[in-house]
C-alpha cells in the first residue's frame, strides 16, 4: 500500500532504565578499562540533558570518541557517582553541587583533541 500512513492507538509504553550508584560506577569502570588510559584522561559530568552536554557542550564526536551516559535514581545518586570518580580516582570533571531531580544523568567521555576539554 504505497503512501499509506500507519497509526497506532492506545497507550504507548516507554521503558526508562535507571541505575544505582554501584551499577553506574561498575559500568563506567568497565568502559574505561575497555578503552584504556588513565582516569585523568576521562571527563565525568552530571546533567539533565546528556546528549546536549556530550555532543554540543563538550564537542564529543559521536562516532570517533568513546562516550557513555547512564541515568541515576536521583540527582544525589548522580553526584555521589561523579564524586567517586573525581575525588578518589582523579578523573576530570566539573563539580556539580546544585541541581534538581531532572539532573540525574552521569556521563563520561575519553578526552581527545576534538573535545572540550
Amino acid at each position: 500500500m504505497a503512501g499509506a500512513a500507519l497509526f497506532t492507538t492506545g497507550p504507548v509504553s516507554l521503558t526508562v532504565v535507571v541505575y544505582s550508584v554501584q551499577q553506574i560506577k561498575y559500568e563506567i569502570l568497565a568502559y574505561m578499562k575497555e578503552f584504556g588510559g588513565d582516569f585523568k584522561d576521562y571527563f565525568i559530568g552530571v546533567t539533565g540533558d546528556p546528549e546536549n552536554a556530550l555532543f554540543k557542550k563538550h564537542k564529543v564526536d559521536r562516532k570517533k570518541d568513546p562516550w557513555l551516559y547512564k541515568q541515576a535514581l536521583t540527582f544525589q545518586a548522580a553526584r555521589t557517582t561523579q564524586d567517586y570518580f573525581l575525588t578518589r580516582l582523579n578523573a576530570d570533571g566539573e563539580v556539580v553541587t546544585n541541581g534538581d531531580e531532572d539532573m540525574d544523568c552521569v556521563y563520561v567521555y575519553k578526552k581527545s583533541k576534538r573535545t572540550t576539554p
